[in-house]
């Protein structure tokens, strides 16, 4: 049997661009609003995120600032991190606790 193991890091656009300026560029340039996340993964099924943050980077350079979480979060209708990444280590608990239990059942049986 083999297992896959592996991370990553993804970028994730989540509005449209802003007009602003740019202290690095300094002109005007589109500012991407921004959802940044690192992931683990085992089998391409269950993962988790951590390292998440939003920001506004600059289209040019990528300089820019970090958002605040919760107003960021608290704006958007869905977070655009997949199911697998967000809640797959759970779910990949529950199934072991669920393997378990049927164990003990059948051991006491």
């Amino acid at each position: 049997m083999m297992f896959y193991i592996g991370q990553g890091e993804r970028i994730v656009p989540i509005g449209p661009t802003q007009e602003r300026h740019c202290p690095r560029c300094e002109q005007a340039t589109a500012f991407q609003p921004q959802l940044t996340y690192k992931f683990g993964q085992l089998d391409l099924l269950f993962g988790f995120v951590y390292g998440k943050r939003y920001q506004l980077a600059c289209s040019q350079c990528n300089h820019g600032w970090l958002l605040d979480t919760k107003a960021t979060e608290r704006d958007m209708d869905k977070v655009p991190i997949p199911f697998h990444l967000r809640y797959g280590f759970l779910v990949l608990i529950g199934i072991a606790a669920l393997g378990v239990a049927v164990y003990f059942a059948r051991r006491a049986a």
